[in-house]
């Protein structure tokens, strides 16, 4: 037997309700049991046309996808540009040029579209990365780091040992490895497919110095 959906399992329950209520104060007139039964419809159809049957909080976002224009405005930055995206800017201008005036990108109703640079933007980056496969690159950017910062790091924790550390360079390394599952999960299964090709959860040992 096929699970319901939570939308029918919704209105099976007001149905429930409804044939409860009727039992326990039965309409009194023929009037009153046709406006009954024509709400209960009409209820019915609200739930079926309701698209989002639990509120949808708004969630804040803060993105850094524009970093993209400032490293490809300075030829010095063009790597970092390629890091991100995974081509070059002048790659981008010219494929930004062929698929621009595409109807895909006009919108037939009010709701207008966020520029065509900019989902192209994040089309590439989503397609640069699988799975753990964010670079340090990525993490700086994220989490606002920087080569000054490690330094800082490193020169508060020679002066909290008292002497340079052998391994001072290894700030915040880390190392992982897959615990491997015994089957597949249930749920998002495909997700848990390792490049070993079983299903695993991965491990990541850090070293962060100041925590220690």
């Amino acid at each position: 037997m096929p699970s319901k959906t939570p939308r029918q399992e919704l209105i099976d329950s007001y149905i429930l309700s409804t044939m409860a209520r009727d039992v326990i104060s039965p309409p009194e007139t023929l009037e009153e049991s046709i406006n009954n039964f024509q709400q209960t419809l009409d209820f019915i159809s609200l739930i079926e046309n309701t698209r989002y049957l639990r509120e949808r909080p708004h969630v804040p976002k803060q993105g850094n996808i524009d970093l993209a224009w400032d490293f490809a405005s300075d030829p010095d930055h063009h790597h970092r540009f390629l890091n991100m995206l995974r081509i070059s800017p002048t790659v981008f201008n010219n494929l930004l040029s062929l698929i621009e005036n595409h109807p895909i990108f006009k919108s037939e109703n009010n709701r207008g579209q966020a520029a065509v640079e900019l989902q192209l933007a994040v089309t590439l980056y989503r397609m640069g990365r699988y799975g753990n496969g964010a670079s340090v690159e990525d993490v700086a950017r994220m989490a606002g780091c920087s080569e000054e910062e490690k330094e800082v790091e490193k020169a508060y924790m020679d002066n909290h040992l008292g002497f340079k550390g052998l391994w001072r360079e290894g700030w915040v390394m880390y190392d992982g490895t897959i615990v491997v599952l015994f089957r597949k999960p249930g749920q998002n299964g495909d997700a848990y497919y390792t490049r070993k090709s079983n299903y695993g959860l991965n491990l990541q040992v850090g070293n962060v110095p100041s925590n220690l």
